[in-house]
C-alpha cells in the first residue's frame, strides 16, 4: 500500500514539466503514455480499435488523446487508409524511464526496508527461541 500512497502523491505533484502535467492529468491520459510506451517497446503501433478495446474506453477518448500527444510530439502516428495507429516518441520514452526509475528507488526503500525489518525480526526469534 506505501507503494501504491507514494504513487497517487508522485502524480499530484510531479508536474514540472509538459509532459508530465499531460500525463498525470487524468488517469486515462496516464494509462495512455504506458500503452504507447509497451507499443514502442515490442516496435509496433497500436491501432485506435485496438487502444479501445484495451483500455476499455471510447474512440473519442483515445482519438482525442492521439491528437494532442502527436501534436506535442510525444507519439509517432500512422496512417494507412482509415486506420490510424501508435507509439511512444523518443520524449515519451525517456520521460517513462525517468519514470522508472524514480519507481524503482521508491519501491527499494519500500519494500527494502519491510524486507530488511523481516530478516531483523527472524534473528530476532531465532534467538529468543534458540530455533
Amino acid at each position: 500500500m506505501k507503494i501504491e500512497m507514494e504513487i497517487f502523491k508522485a502524480r499530484q505533484t510531479r508536474m514540472v514539466n509538459k509532459i508530465q502535467r499531460y500525463f498525470n492529468s487524468t488517469p486515462i491520459r496516464n494509462a495512455f503514455a504506458r500503452w504507447m510506451v509497451n507499443a514502442f517497446y515490442e516496435n509496433s503501433f497500436y491501432s485506435i480499435s485496438y487502444l479501445v478495446k484495451e483500455m476499455h474506453t471510447n474512440r473519442q477518448t483515445i482519438s482525442n488523446m492521439i491528437s494532442e500527444c502527436e501534436e506535442e510530439g510525444y507519439i509517432i502516428v500512422e496512417r494507412k487508409g482509415k486506420t490510424v495507429a501508435c507509439q511512444a516518441s523518443k520524449p515519451l520514452i525517456d520521460k517513462m524511464n525517468d519514470y522508472c526509475k524514480w519507481r524503482k528507488e521508491i519501491t527499494e526503500l519500500t519494500v527494502g526496508k519491510a524486507y530488511n525489518d523481516l530478516v531483523q525480526f527472524e534473528k530476532w526469534m531465532s534467538k529468543e527461541f534458540n530455533v
